[in-house]
């Protein structure tokens, strides 16, 4: 069976799923922690946490187009659960890149059935001076600092995390996302109170003198690892981004069938959808060198996710400002995406983006 076969069994089970199950719930995914973590565990259970991981690790072996239109149909209908399965594929990318041949084969299948679930936690590495050391011991690192945001509080039972040496080089192991006080100390926040997808739990870690043994180590990243990745990467929101546009654009139409209106606006915003989603496909494969024009797609699709959500703010008029409102929802799920994996040349593109619309 080819991937693009298997991908459309499961892509007819994942829209089964989103829109029987958790588009009518949406609103207590978005609000309620336990109903965001079942529903993370449902996708366990039709196999579709790693869709980027290979088969024959459990994963369902996609590449990045198909990725990004898996990723797009979750946002679509709740971005906190899209958020959730992202963390936890990363840390599975994590894994399967690091030089740790024998904890990826331990835990990919595992994390592939949900038995394990992994987050991640490496943004301080984009902080200067770095919030997160290590120091080289006998049997591995000692970590000292903060991890600022991590997801999953509750639902993930560890993280790869990342912590800066004195060479500048990134090491990244998996700590517990629990306190503790055995290899030294792990102290977790309470959840943060967020404006978009509280319930995804996210919290603060601690670490004060905690060895990070070697057979926990994922690998070691050269100084400049992050910049590197962000510059080669900095499309890889845009399935999340797209899918927040499209589900403003269903409150959208639903609020003015639901009002009468014979406005054009949403035909509009979903033909431009259209051509950035197919515009999408075709800059992601231009060469390293075409950054800017990475860039500056993702600053126009930021711009037209923001755009779509307002609409539907609009369109809903005063029912919009009630917190269980669909349209409420989404405009926040559009302000996590419009700053999820930021950097300097990330935000400059985003204000570039809200000027061209002007």
């Amino acid at each position: 069976m080819t991937v693009q076969t298997r991908y459309s069994t499961h892509s007819e089970t994942l829209k089964h799923y989103l829109t029987g199950t958790v588009q009518p719930t949406a609103h207590s995914l978005d609000a309620e922690f336990s109903a965001l973590f079942g529903a993370f565990e449902q996708l366990a259970k039709l196999g579709l946490l790693l869709p980027k991981t290979p088969k024959e690790l459990g994963g369902l072996g996609l590449d990045t187009s198909a990725y990004q239109q898996f990723q797009s149909g979750i946002a679509r209908y709740s971005g906190a659960l899209a958020f959730l399965q992202t963390q936890h594929q990363s840390a599975a990318s994590l894994l399967l890149s690091g030089e740790n041949d024998g904890l990826a084969q331990q835990y990919l299948p595992k994390m592939a059935t949900g038995e394990v679930c992994l987050g991640v936690g490496f943004s301080q590495l984009r902080r200067k001076p770095p919030t997160l050391t290590a120091t080289p011991v006998s049997n591995g690192y000692l970590l000292s600092g903060e991890v600022p945001w991590v997801s999953g509080y509750g639902l993930f039972t560890e993280f790869v995390g990342a912590a800066v040496l004195p060479t500048g080089e990134a090491v990244f192991g998996l700590l517990p996302l629990t306190s503790q006080q055995t290899n030294g100390q792990i102290a977790i926040s309470q959840p943060m109170k967020l404006a978009g997808m509280n319930a995804t739990n996210t919290v603060q870690v601690f670490l004060e003198d905690w060895v990070l043994p070697a057979e926990k180590v994922v690998g070691l990243r050269p100084a400049g690892w992050i910049e590197e990745r962000d510059r080669a990467n900095p499309l890889s929101p845009l399935g999340l981004i797209f899918g927040c546009s499209q589900g403003a654009l269903d409150v959208l139409m639903q609020s003015l069938e639901r009002r009468g209106m014979k406005h054009g606006i949403a035909q509009q915003l979903q033909m431009k959808l259209a051509w950035q989603q197919t515009n999408a496909a075709r800059v992601t494969a231009l060469p390293p060198d075409a950054y800017p024009q990475k860039l500056a797609l993702r600053g126009r699709a930021i711009s037209l996710m923001n755009t779509c959500a307002q609409a539907a703010i609009v369109a809903a008029s005063g029912a919009a400002n009630a917190l269980d409102h669909p349209a409420q929802r989404i405009y926040k799920e559009s302000l996590v995406f419009s700053v999820s994996g930021q950097t300097t040349d990330g935000a400059a593109a985003t204000l570039d983006g809200l000027l061209s619309s002007l």
